[in-house]
Parts: C-alpha cells; sequence; structure tokens
C-alpha cells in the first residue's frame, strides 16, 4: 500500500528551428554586472549575482504564463499572498534549471550570463502538479522569503558600512558573510530540485549536503534530502534527516508526516502513528496523515479504525486527486475483512479516479478471485499487466485465475514470467509447484516448494509434507 508524502539585461530569445519537438522550448536569457561593496569577495559576488538573476528569470517565466494563457489566473488563486506573475516565478524555482553561460571577475565586478529553458507543454503540466502539492508550495514560498530576507539584509549591512557608522567590522562581516551562505545554500537547493526532477538522485543528494554544509540549520535542505533518502527505499538515513528537520522546526508537519511514511516502509507501525497523530495535532485538515496512518492502522489490524482515518481524508479533501490511494486501502481493509462486495465497490471508485493505477486493478481482481468470479479477476489482472509488463505479482495472480479456469499451460506460463521478472519471489515457485502436480510433475513440483521454502513462503513446507513425502 502506497503513502503519500503528501518549485541589466538581454531580451529573451525563442529556441525553434526545424525540430517540431523543439518547437514548443524557449529561453529565457540574462546578464548581469554587480559592483562589489568592501565586504565582498568573489564568492560573495557570485552569491549575489546568481540569486539577482534566477530571480530576474523566473520573473520573466511569470510574465510569459501570463501573457501565454498558459494557466489562468484560477489555478494559484488562494495559494499565495502576491500577484499572478509573483506566484509562477516563486512555484517555477522548483521546477526549472539555471544555466550558467559565462561569468567574469575582476576584482571589482562579477559579471555572469545565464538562462533558464522551458518547455511550454511540460512547464503547464509541471506547474499544475506543483499547485496541486501544499506543502511544496509552502517551502517554495518560505524559501523565497528567506531569500528576500537575506537580500535586504545584505543591503542595509553594505549602506552602514557606506555611512562609515560602523563600530564593529569583523561583526559586521560576520553578518554579511551569513547572509551570503544563506544565498548560497539556496541556490544548492534549488539545483538539487532541478537534479531530483531529473532522476539524478546522487547529485540532489550531493546538493543539499553542500546546502547544509554552508547552512546547518537549513531545516528545508533536510526535509528535501530525507525524501530523496526515502524515494532510494534508505529509510533509516531518511528518519535521520527527517528528525534534524523537526528539531529544527518542531511546526513542520511534512517532515513529522514523511517521517511516518519511512517508519511505515521498516514496519515500525506503532512509531508511524505517533508521527501521523503529532501531524494531525499539528494540522487537523491534513488529509494525507489520516490516510497515511490508516494504512498503519490496517497493518496492524486495527480495521474498524484504519476505515475511520481513510473516511475522514476523504471527508477533508473529497476532491484530492490521490484519493484513489485511499478508496484503495479501504478496498483491502473490505477484502481482509471478507466483505469482498465492499472490496469491489472501492477498488472499482480507485480506478475510476485514475485508470492507471495498476494496484487497484490486481486488488479487483483478488476480491473477485475470492468470490469465485476467476473470468472477471482475469480482465482485472490482464489490465494491470497492460499497464504494467513487468508487474510480476499480477502475473501470479493471474496464474492462480487460470489454474482455477483449467487454463494450466497459461498458469504455468504466468508463473514463469514472474519468476524471470523477479526470480526471489517465492509465491511465484509455489503457484508453479502446484501447478506442475497437475501435470504429474511431482519432482519438479517439489523442487519448486523447497525453493519457496528457501525463500520464506510460509506455505510451502505444509506443500512439502503433502505432497512431497
Amino acid at each position: 500500500m502506497k503513502s503519500v508524502r503528501g518549485f541589466n539585461l538581454l531580451l529573451f530569445t525563442l529556441i525553434g528551428g526545424l525540430d517540431p519537438l523543439a518547437a514548443q522550448e524557449k529561453t529565457f536569457e540574462r546578464e548581469y554586472t554587480y559592483k562589489a561593496s568592501d565586504l565582498d569577495s568573489k564568492i560573495s559576488s557570485r552569491a549575489i549575482v546568481v540569486n539577482q538573476l534566477r530571480s530576474t528569470l523566473l520573473n520573466e517565466i511569470g510574465v510569459y504564463v501570463e501573457s501565454e494563457q498558459i494557466l489562468k489566473t484560477s489555478d494559484v488563486s488562494g495559494k499565495f499572498s502576491q500577484d499572478f506573475v509573483e506566484n509562477i516565478a516563486t512555484i517555477s524555482a522548483g521546477i526549472t534549471n539555471l544555466k550558467i553561460l559565462d561569468e567574469k571577475w575582476n576584482g571589482e565586478t562579477f559579471w555572469m550570463r545565464a538562462s533558464i529553458t522551458v518547455d511550454k507543454t511540460n512547464l503547464e503540466e509541471s506547474l499544475k502538479q506543483l499547485i496541486a502539492d501544499r506543502q511544496k508550495l509552502k517551502e517554495l514560498e518560505e524559501t523565497k522569503q528567506r531569500l528576500n530576507r537575506a537580500t535586504k539584509q545584505l543591503d542595509s549591512l553594505k549602506n552602514i558600512v557606506d555611512r562609515n557608522t560602523l563600530t564593529n567590522q569583523k561583526n559586521q562581516s560576520d553578518r554579511y558573510n551569513d547572509e551570503v551562505g544563506t544565498l548560497s545554500a539556496t541556490d544548492y537547493y534549488y539545483t538539487s530540485e532541478s537534479k531530483f526532477k531529473l532522476k539524478d538522485y546522487d547529485g540532489a543528494l550531493s546538493d543539499l549536503s553542500k546546502a547544509l554544509e554552508i547552512k546547518p540549520n537549513f531545516a528545508q535542505a533536510y526535509n528535501a534530502r530525507g525524501m530523496i533518502h526515502s524515494v532510494l527505499n534508505d529509510n533509516k538515513s531518511a528518519i535521520i534527516d527527517y528528525t534534524k528537520a523537526i528539531e529544527l522546526n518542531d511546526k513542520d508537519e511534512d517532515s513529522y508526516n514523511s517521517r511516518g511514511v519511512a517508519k511505515f516502509e521498516l514496519k515500525d507501525y506503532d512509531g508511524a502513528i505517533g508521527d501521523y497523530n503529532k501531524t494531525i495535532e499539528i494540522n487537523a485538515l491534513s488529509a494525507y496523515a489520516y490516510y497515511n496512518r490508516g494504512n498503519s492502522k490496517a497493518a496492524l489490524k486495527e480495521y474498524e479504525s484504519a476505515l475511520a482515518d481513510y473516511s475522514k481524508a476523504i471527508e477533508i479533501d473529497p476532491k484530492n486527486p490521490v484519493n484513489y490511494l485511499t478508496y484503495n486501502g479501504i478496498g483491502i481493509v473490505k477484502h481482509d475483512l471478507k466483505d469482498y462486495t465492499g472490496a469491489i465497490a472501492n477498488f472499482t471508485v480507485s480506478i475510476k479516479i485514475n485508470p492507471n493505477y495498476k494496484k487497484s486493478f490486481d486488488n479487483r481482481g483478488i476480491s473477485k478471485a475470492a468470490s469465485h468470479d476467476f473470468k472477471g479477476s482475469l480482465l482485472d489482472f490482464n489490465k494491470a499487466i497492460e499497464i504494467d509488463p513487468n508487474f510480476g505479482t499480477a502475473y501470479i495472480h493471474r496464474g492462480f485465475s487460470k489454474g482455477q479456469l483449467n487454463d494450466l499451460k497459461g498458469s504455468q506460463l504466468d508463473f514463469n514470467k514472474a519468476i524471470e521478472i523477479n526470480p526471489n519471489d517465492s509465491d511465484a515457485y509455489l503457484g508453479r509447484g502446484l501447478g506442475k502436480l497437475m501435470f504429474k510433475q511431482n519432482t519438479s513440483a517439489c523442487q519448486d516448494f523447497e525453493k519457496a521454502a528457501e525463500l520464506g513462503n510460509v506455505h510451502a513446507p505444509e506443500a512439502i509434507k503433502e505432497y512431497c513425502k
């Protein structure tokens, strides 16, 4: 069951050419020259220039989105307090990549030219996905505010120097460099987002670690690094990062929720419930926390309480696009309670919300098979495999249904395919062994039972005892 975890100057140029696939791409390019103050070094000057160019280019993307009507104002209404262009600029930071084209430093001025390239269609899709992610929107807005505060503080510190009213220059220089560190750390944070989007997880982790070396109190960076560890199934490392984020901000509901998901993956269901409880304490309307808590309760066989949490998640946000997961969860609980009709009904709702969610088709097929509707179950297993031809579990389930319909050869082919996909799936060996018995291939069947037992299948020893004397 999936848990949810619950962004001075040249004119922009259009990248076109004869390639129709590139016709939707647009590159925004700018240059900026910065005159260093007495407090600046090459490093601080570069950080300030990068921040300025990114801000300018993102603002142009906001203007572009508005002028091209890529999104309507209503799409982002209520998400932020700024106007439409600023909204788009803020959230585009999480889905775009700033490319440094050229840079020069002569000891007094720092000059740089940079660009951001976007694809119109991909930009629209990415923006809509990001707008639906309330927590990510919150993180991007907080990051922008963090940058704005640092920029204002830098200007203020430079003005104090210019007026020669500084009484402690070293202290003032330290404060200045600390704010520059905020710019540099945030730049690494943004580049990690771009790399994560491209599935360059090692690169994203490296950038976040660099951000944290510069600013060890950067809670959002710990949370982001935890998310990448989770994607890589390194849940122990994820928990360490989420815990650090919580230490820095004990009101961060997303870190509690995400830590709960990591604990769930490690089968620490009670620990996960504790984190979801804390998430709900911070935000009583967190539909994701109720859904995730329902998963943990279902794993503990606390079915009535799990159903109550799933229902609460739907009640809070009935139009949430990930409700297909919630209905799938309800279906699993209903199936475990042997309410196969109720299970099938909920899997059907899940499929209506997301017709490409393979697990709901597979789960509905299991419930149909439990109701002895083997022909109906085949249709669902076929669809699950159509969505994902490497969905080994669906081949196993289809193999059992084919066996019930006396399609023994088809059944064996499915178990063989499941083993080809995952040579360590004990259920596939058990199913293939049972099928071989029907062909009177007892020796070969027993070899499959022994392999299933070796892989930890709890039913294999019983099969060995009955058929392999």
